[in-house]
């Protein structure tokens, strides 16, 4: 019979030992899944701290692009509109829901469309484009001025994904450098009017008067009736355009003003003349003169008004004149008066050649002659053709 061997105390102490690094190992397999765990855990805190920075930042820039006056509009690559902005919409007149996957050119015209598709390949090309001015369309087939600036939208990769489009209205903007423009052209008019007014008066007048004065002291050594009385005309002539010079030189110190209509200025010329004339001409409008008369033709027309009523007041000796303007075809300016008739003399007068050159210059005609009945006719007249700018009514 053989011998039987229990569990020896030795067997008992390997036991615990294995039992107890077997914890330890396990203990220690839990302290590293426990701090993995943990790593884990603030990792996923840091993410979402992340993350709701992003969405913030997102909102932020929404709240932005919802609150901006300018349109910003988000395309794809084929220029189809992805996002659409309220201030594109109170810009443009175009509902969001009505230009979301529509091509951008609807809002533009040719030259428009020519412009923004020369942005894009400039992206395209070189990464970036100009920013320009053009003229975009309203839903109301209006336009509006507005600058524009086109930016690339890319991946995270770098590749082009769409454009980035902000339109700014700048109606009021280019409207206030005109008016900046305009009021700077003034100035450079005004002080050039100033100069010229500075030279008639220092140079010009002077000259005439010293002529008058001389003539004056001429006279007093002349004996012969006749010779006397035309050199005592042509004083009154110099003092009568000495007077006229000053009238100028006023006129050109005066702001330049929006032309009344035509009618109105004629009428103020006649009233002008009545002081020299001693009465009130009488005045005939034929046609739509307003209407049919570029600015530049009837500024020539009131030159010609002005000269001739001055012929009456200087040689005519008339009681009466009547001041005729006719438009259709042609203009027509007739000046008749009841004095004593035209001679030779005044037919080359300085003033009756102004008349001719002017008519002459518009391709027209003038001509003065004596009535049958008593007194003088002055006719002016040009052509108006259709290329003329009209004037408004």
């Amino acid at each position: 019979m053989g011998d039987v061997h229990g569990p020896t105390a030795a067997d008992g102490v390997d036991d615990a030992v294995a039992l107890r690094a077997e914890l330890e190992r396990r203990a220690q397999l839990v302290d590293e899944l426990r701090q993995e765990l943990d790593d884990t855990n603030r990792g996923l805190i840091a993410l979402h701290t992340e993350l709701e920075a992003a969405r913030l930042s997102e909102a932020r820039l929404a709240a932005i692009v919802a609150a901006s006056d300018d349109a910003m509009i988000s395309l794809g690559p084929s220029c189809l509109v992805q996002t659409w902005n309220p201030g594109a919409e109170r810009l443009f007149g175009q509902a969001e829901q009505h230009i979301i996957g529509q091509t951008i050119e609807t809002l533009m015209s040719d030259a428009a469309r020519a412009a923004f598709l020369a942005a894009v390949e400039q992206i395209r090309s070189w990464g970036h484009a100009d920013s320009y001015q053009s003229r975009w369309r309203r839903t109301d087939g209006t336009e509006v001025e507005v600058a524009v600036t086109v930016s690339p939208m890319r991946d995270a990769n770098g590749g082009l994904i769409g454009f980035a489009t902000a339109a700014r209205d700048v109606t009021h903007q280019l409207a206030a450098q005109a008016e900046l423009a305009a009021a700077r052209a003034d100035r450079e008019v005004m002080a050039e009017r100033d100069r010229i007014a500075r030279d008639l008066h220092d140079m010009v007048i002077q000259r005439v008067f010293g002529a008058g004065l001389a003539l004056q002291g001429v006279t007093a050594r002349i004996t012969h009736p006749d010779s006397a009385t035309r050199i005592h005309t042509v004083i009154d002539e110099l003092d009568a355009t000495i007077r006229e010079l000053r009238g100028t030189i006023f006129e050109l110190g005066q702001p330049a003003q929006k032309a009344a209509s035509l009618r109105a200025q004629v009428l103020d010329e006649t009233a002008t003349a009545q002081d020299r004339l001693g009465f009130a001409p009488a005045v005939e409008f034929d046609g739509p003169v307003d209407a049919a008369l570029p600015d530049a033709t009837a500024a020539h027309l009131l030159a010609a008004l002005r000269e001739a009523l001055s012929n009456v007041a200087r040689h005519a000796h008339a009681s009466a004149v009547r001041v005729a303007v006719h438009a259709g075809d042609e203009l027509l300016l007739e000046v008749t008066d009841n004095g004593c008739g035209i001679d030779p003399a005044v037919t080359r007068s300085s003033g009756l050649t102004n008349l001719r050159r002017r008519a002459e210059k518009l391709g027209g005609t003038f001509e003065a002659a004596g009535r049958p009945e008593g007194g003088t006719r002055l006719r002016w007249r040009i052509p108006l053709t259709t290329e003329s700018p009209a004037r408004t009514p």
